[in-house]
């Protein structure tokens, strides 16, 4: 299976200047989707600007919301924005995350038309700018979203989530490189787990490789209101949910700034789309785990609780 004609029709969506939230909803409808989903869209905006929050829920055959009892998995599209307007013309690298995000729920809609419905609900979230902010970040600029990321980590998070796929271009860095994508270990209430042997078993299937695991440290946890060092916002949806939470980089060899522009890479999003259709298959069917339950439990019994300390600076 390719997602190349998802995603070409996403990339081509997203690479306008007047793209918006209503462009995301209008393709769904054109398509003749939108009887197979649910898709909302809120204006959030500041003194910087503003970003289109975009939820889409594609309902399963036994999913929560018809009334079901199937897990549900959460995909975050994370980014800045989708473009950097006035500054720099065209998508830009930090786009990723809502292209992926958009080409799963666009192939997910289909599949249901087709027939192939998903046990559970898949609930999609991310987040459209064409004019997002270019902020200095080491060893590369990075894109920030016009609008405060905890007012978009706060939707992004549905409480109906059973398991969080964050997805975030993760490629100005000098500590996880390579082609494709890598995936972070389980996060979980603050807690930094084992990587899932299930989810290194479908990357392995989807890209015919071995895995590249992202090297996310207690730094990269703590909210951006702490003002220190973080790889990107990859991890920040933990704070917001007690769901094990696992992000989803796409990655280059080479430092590529977040507001690179005609940075997209066609094949790295095809076998990351690939990845996460994977999980929402398995996750929503029940036969793929984030992590060990038994395990999880006795860590909480003999060392408790550290959500608290790491949460000191959360004030929204």
């Amino acid at each position: 299976m390719s997602m190349l004609k998802y995603l070409l029709e996403i990339i081509d969506l997203l690479d306008n200047p007047n793209v918006d939230g209503d462009s995301v909803r209008k393709l769904f409808i054109t398509k003749g989707l939108d009887k197979y989903l649910t898709i909302s869209i809120e204006r959030i905006s500041s003194e910087k600007g503003f970003t289109d929050f975009v939820k889409i829920i594609v309902l399963g055959k036994r999913g929560k919301y018809n009334g079901g009892d199937a897990p549900t998995l959460g995909i975050i599209g994370r980014l800045g924005g989708v473009g950097a307007r006035p500054l720099i013309k065209g998508l830009v690298s930090d786009a990723d995350g809502a292209i992926i995000a958009l080409t799963v729920a666009y192939k997910l809609a289909e599949m249901s038309m087709r027939g192939d419905v998903l046990d559970g609900d898949v609930i999609v979230t991310t987040n459209i700018c064409p004019n997002a902010v270019v902020t200095p970040h080491r060893p590369a600029p990075m894109m920030s979203s016009p609008v405060s990321i905890f007012e978009l980590l706060k939707r992004e998070v549905d409480p109906q989530m059973d398991a969080v796929l964050s997805i975030d271009a993760t490629k100005a860095n000098l500590v996880v490189k390579g082609s494709g994508f890598a995936i972070t270990p389980t996060v979980k209430d603050g807690w930094i787990l084992k990587v899932s042997d299930d989810l290194i078993n479908i990357y392995m299937w989807v890209t015919g490789r071995l895995p590249i695991i992202v090297p996310i440290t207690m730094q990269d946890l703590l909210p951006f209101s702490t003002p220190i060092y973080h790889i990107n916002s990859i991890m920040q949806p933990w704070l917001y949910t007690h769901s094990p939470v696992v992000g989803v980089a796409t990655i280059t060899e080479t430092v590529v700034p977040g507001s690179a522009s005609y940075a997209t890479n066609i094949n790295s999003l095809d076998e990351t789309s690939r990845f996460v259709m994977e999980i929402a298959k398995g996750f929503t069917a029940g036969s793929v785990k984030f992590y060990d339950e038994s395990e999880w439990e006795t860590i909480i019994k003999l060392h408790g609780e550290i959500r608290p300390i790491l949460t000191r600076t959360l004030h929204t």
